[in-house]
């Protein structure tokens, strides 16, 4: 039975859905089947095809002196052309990713113009993906940095190793900056990713929301995408991810963080210019109930500050 994905936008030339953690997001060698694409595939079977037609043009002016079996075959070219280009994909396209284990929004194009709108977004860097992180301080020796990684704040540069130093995240205060560091795999275990000498040139940017006890609510927005950008950013900042079975340290019996079932990693919103009228849209994709009840009982202003970011999709 495929796995039941929350739709959050739908019309005929984009899908935004909602993925939960723990599902793959595209068929492997290992996860041949069961993964997010079979589910939205079943689904869209199920719906059908739409009612869409390309519309009923004129002539071009230019194709008036041409004999009519050339106007014919003209007509015939232009509206081959415009099923391609705006009537529905034989397959959605899959515009990013997710990791199998983070929760949140995701994008695919259902028509070719539309794919092409939204990929030139994403190569300018103009679409904005926010995520919601918990954090609490603690990584892996091998998640320190090995290369430089700077943290950025304003026109100041400092080696975001100190980080921990110079700011105590216990203090509530709202915090900005930017971490820069470049992501490779890693040698000892290509799973994970480190910063490295090798890696891609990678930025995040991250917002300091909320603090309570050992935790660290944060707001990151991944300028690259980079594989695993966030939580290998955080962890070589020595802030790991709650819950993240790879990035944190394993959780003691009892605590808190060995509560939560899955990585407290949740992709809650996306904004883009869609196609065709090209008007800016937040699509917001609501926390897992597991993450929500999870912060109910051990960081309830971590919740009230989510509850109050939330806003309805475009």
């Amino acid at each position: 039975m495929e796995a039941e994905i929350p739709i959050i936008y739908q019309d005929h030339h984009l899908l935004i859905v909602n993925k939960p953690a723990g599902l793959v997001i595209h068929p492997t060698y290992k996860h041949a089947d069961g993964t997010m694409w079979d589910a939205i595939l079943a689904y869209l079977a199920q719906q059908g095809s739409d009612d869409w037609q390309p519309p009923d043009l004129p002539d071009e002016p230019a194709w008036a002196n041409a004999p009519e079996k050339i106007q014919v075959m003209l007509r015939e070219r232009r509206l081959e052309r415009m099923w391609k280009e705006d009537g529905l994909l034989p397959r959605p396209c899959l515009l990013h990713r997710l990791d199998k284990d983070t929760s949140g929004v995701v994008a695919l194009a259902r028509t070719e113009h539309s794919r092409r709108h939204i990929i030139r977004q994403f190569h300018e860097h103009s679409i904005v993906k926010r995520y919601f992180a918990v954090v609490q301080r603690g990584a892996p020796d091998w998640a320190r940095p090995r290369a430089s990684f700077k943290l950025i704040r304003g026109q100041d540069e400092i080696d975001a190793a100190q980080f921990s130093v110079l700011i105590d995240f216990s203090v509530p205060c709202e915090i900005n900056f930017i971490l820069d560091g470049a992501l490779q795999r890693d040698p000892a275990d290509r799973r994970r990713c480190i910063v490295g000498p090798e890696g891609q040139q990678a930025r995040t940017l991250v917002r300091v929301l909320a603090t309570e006890g050992e935790f660290v609510l944060l707001e990151a927005r991944p300028v690259t995408g980079r594989t695993h950008q966030i939580r290998a950013h955080l962890a070589a900042l020595g802030y790991a991810i709650v819950g993240d079975l790879t990035y944190a340290l394993s959780a003691r019996a009892g605590t808190p963080e060995a509560a939560l079932k899955m990585q407290f990693l949740h992709a809650y919103s996306l904004e883009l210019s869609r196609y065709p009228d090209n008007a800016l849209c937040t699509f917001v994709a609501p926390l897992a109930n597991d993450l929500r009840v999870w912060l109910e009982h051990y960081f309830p202003i971590g919740l009230e500050v989510i509850h109050a970011s939330e806003t309805v999709p475009a």
